[in-house]
């Protein structure tokens, strides 16, 4: 019997049988499309871009907007925006990586610590105190300049008789009137403001305060300075924040500048007015030519340059106490001690003091980069000074830069990341991973060679949420392509071989692609007689478990189902999945079915119920063929076959339709033989003919399949020995002795066989003996 071409529709006399995942078979491929809505497949195309799009743009909003509307006024959130609480660490981070750099010019440091509280009462002083300061650092130690880190309004006059307090601010008025280079301190944080109205530090951002009704900051009051000695200067940070600084504060009458930008010009011998105040930056000039330039970030303020910790030889620092006994001995007898004074006040020579509270009683002390825990913000003040000075700005990348960024770092790493994903590319997680640390590390790199900030957390965070969404959203995509093709093979080929498609991502098309592949062709002997033996329903229960033994030992070989036929399996080996060892693989599945099938008989055998004889002696033949087919899902896009077609094929199913004829199990090409051999020398096959096989035109080896295993090459051995010989005989036109020697073969063939090869071909050489033929001949097989 020969079945049907492998693509064509089985004969009306036979059922297709679709059997249920219960039994571990499985239905012919063919998957109903619905239709798709245009709409939908743009949707599907465009909403992850729009939603990677959307994340980026939320993270450029919400670390580039400085400020933000309120009830009361608008809200400065700094730099980095909503992200400055988060952004401040990693800018920390890179002051501590970078660390220390040289200061411009010297600064000096003169506490109000507690040893000096200790020598000189309770805070606070007596101002003649610090009249003593400014006294002794002009005449002794020749600074170019001081600055008060204090407020010496009428509010913050000593606990003192009044005649006394008046005594000490008129002191410390006339010490700076003599040496004029003195800047005190002013303020709007303590709220006492001259006019009294409350609205705090004229911010520029803030546009309900103008400068028509702005509050004039906390002064120091006559005589400490005057109309024409003293210069005032604003020591409040912004948001308060000492990691920036505003420059100046305008008023109806006057500007105010802030105190290191007071002592700036002096360290330039420059006046207030030298100070050109533009849109975005501050020009310090004198006689035409400009001396240093100041750039400002929302018109107004400047970040702080933290040049070394408050702890360091940067910062040389005495106390108030130190500075006043060396004065006084200045003006002693004792001769060592003068000697040790004008020592100690040589550090002084050129430099610029500042006179602070360092005493953390006093509570003027906040968390800075460089330094572990809180220092004097006195400290803000001496970098902010170094900073104008040596022009070592803190740069910012502009907005538009910040956005490409963020844009950038986030699409790239989500592309990465989710490429990483694909099989094709197992590189890009790391690769993602790789570009984000280069961000980060270039950042460092910027800022400690160029001093430039570039935002940190709104990439960093743009990449970690685009990466994470794009991930999941291809893990959601991989698990419903994974389900697509577990749908399309799943009932077809193993687990395993479903897990090896999805990973390497293949998923066929309408249509096919030329591939080598083994085609499978079994069919059960005497089918259509041996269903006449049974009921209906028994024998869809017995084809059932007959398919889930074959389909089981075809998928555990590796090999694909193609369909079910009636009583017939057809399968590949070699793909979707390409294998190199695909003929090995189709004659192991080959032999698993022939033993599955003999296990069945035996298992039939053992029931209750007894079944008829032809059910008890049931036997499958399997045909091979390796060569080239084109395989795909072949059919329409509503309704399609993952199958294959081709002369390589259809050779497959007249393998299989020969075995009747020879009374064989397992028929394969030369081409399957020579194939399985290289990958799988444990198989044991044999030559039984050349012939022309129907709907062929060229004569072609037929081999039996007949074992595998070096215990099953033994046992055989004898059994190809014997009809080797007798099929030399029969290729060289000797039919009578070639008959004898078919039979003496005979012998070796299992008892059980009612026709096998050798009583075939002894046949034939007896039928071409009493024909008078001589010399070879080509047998051609027909169809039964």
């Amino acid at each position: 019997m020969l079945l049907p071409l492998a693509n064509k529709e089985a004969p009306p006399n036979r059922r297709k049988v679709v059997i249920d995942s219960q039994h571990r078979c499985a239905h012919n491929a063919r998957m109903p499309l619905r239709p798709r809505s245009p709409w939908r497949k743009v949707l599907r195309g465009i909403w992850l871009p729009v939603v990677l799009t959307a994340i980026c743009a939320a993270w450029s909003l919400l670390s580039q907007v400085p400020v933000v509307p309120g009830l009361r006024g608008p809200q400065l959130l700094g730099p980095d925006g909503f992200l400055s609480f988060f952004e401040r660490p990693t800018i920390d981070a890179r002051f501590s990586h970078r660390g220390e750099i040289p200061s411009p010019l010297n600064v000096v440091y003169v506490d109000v610590d507690a040893e000096s509280i200790d020598a000189l009462g309770n805070f606070p002083w007596n101002r003649e105190i610090f009249a003593r300061v400014v006294d002794a650092l002009f005449r002794y130690g020749k600074i170019k300049a001081v600055g008060f880190d204090f407020v010496f309004s009428a509010g913050g006059i000593p606990n003192l008789g009044r005649a006394e307090a008046e005594q000490g601010t008129l002191a410390l008025g006339r010490s700076i009137r003599e040496h004029q280079a003195v800047v005190v301190a002013a303020s709007y944080s303590s709220g006492l403001g001259v006019l009294g109205t409350g609205k705090g530090f004229p911010f520029l951002y803030n546009r309900r305060i103008t400068r028509f009704d702005a509050d004039l900051p906390e002064l120091p009051q006559f005589p400490v300075v005057g109309p024409t000695w003293g210069r005032v200067g604003l020591i409040d940070v912004a948001n308060d924040d000492v990691r920036s600084v505003p420059m100046f504060a305008q008023t109806e009458h006057q500007t105010y500048l802030a105190l290191s930008l007071q002592l700036a010009l002096l360290h330039y011998g420059l006046p207030p007015a030298a100070a050109e105040i533009g849109e975005d930056e501050i020009a310090l000039r004198a006689d035409g030519r400009e001396v240093a330039r100041v750039p400002l970030w929302l018109r107004q303020m400047v970040e702080v340059n933290w040049f070394s910790p408050w702890i360091s030889d940067q910062n040389p620092r005495t106390g108030v106490a130190t500075v006043i006994d060396c004065a006084r001995a200045m003006t002693g007898d004792d001769p060592k001690d003068k000697e040790e004074a004008a020592a100690f006040f040589s550090e002084f020579r050129d430099a610029v003091v500042l006179v602070g509270p360092t005493d953390p009683m006093l509570k003027d002390v906040s968390p800075a980069p460089l330094s572990e825990g809180a220092v004097p913000r006195v400290s803000v003040h001496g970098n902010m000074l170094k900073t104008i000075v040596g022009g070592r700005f803190i740069k910012r990348s502009p907005v538009w830069a910040n956005v490409l960024l963020i844009f950038g770092l986030g699409l790239g790493v989500a592309a990465l990341a989710m490429a990483g994903e694909r099989s094709g590319f197992k590189l890009g997680r790391w690769l993602s991973l790789l570009l984000a640390g280069a961000y980060v590390g270039a950042a460092f790199v910027l800022f400690a060679r160029f001093d430039l900030l570039v935002p940190l957390v709104a990439p960093i965070g743009a990449a970690l949420s685009c990466a994470l969404v794009g991930v999941t959203a291809r893990l959601a995509t991989e698990e419903d392509r994974r389900r697509r093709i577990k749908g399309l093979f799943g009932s077809y080929v193993s687990s395993a071989v479903v897990d090896e498609i999805v990973d390497k991502d293949i998923l066929p098309q309408t249509g096919g692609a030329e591939v080598e592949v083994t085609a499978f062709f079994s069919d059960i002997v005497s089918f259509t007689s041996l269903s006449q033996k049974l009921t209906p329903t028994d024998l869809v229960s017995l084809i059932s478990e007959y398919f889930a033994e074959g389909t089981a030992a075809i998928t555990e070989a590796g090999g694909t189902l193609d369909k079910y036929v009636g009583d017939a399996i057809i399968a590949m080996f070699g793909a979707p999945l390409q294998r190199a060892d695909h003929a090995a693989a189709a004659c192991r599945a080959a032999l698993a079915v022939v033993d599955g099938q003999t296990a069945l008989r035996r298992r039939w055998a053992g029931l209750e119920k007894p079944l008829p004889v032809e059910v008890l002696d049931m036997r499958t033949r399997v045909g091979l063929n390796t060569g080239i087919a084109v395989v795909g899902n072949i059919g329409s896009e509503l309704r399609f076959n993952y199958t294959m077609m081709g002369a390589s094929v259809n050779l497959a199913q007249r393998m299989e339709a020969a075995a009747a004829h020879y009374g064989a199990e397992i028929l394969l090409s030369a081409a399957t033989a020579e194939a399985a051999l290289r990958d799988d020398a444990s198989l044991v096959f044999r030559e039984l003919d050349r012939v022309v096989l129907p709907g062929q035109n060229s004569e072609v080896a037929v081999f039996q399949l007949l074992a595998r295993g070096v215990a099953a090459r033994k046992e055989n051995a004898a059994r190809i020995e014997s009809y080797a010989r007798a099929l030399a005989l029969y290729r060289q036109g000797k039919w009578t002795e070639a008959a004898d020697a078919f039979m003496l073969a005979a012998e070796h063939e299992p008892s059980a066989r009612r026709v096998n090869p050798c009583v075939v071909m002894a046949s034939r050489c007896e039928t071409f003996a009493l024909e008078g033929k001589s010399g070879p001949q080509i047998f051609a097989l027909t169809k039964n």
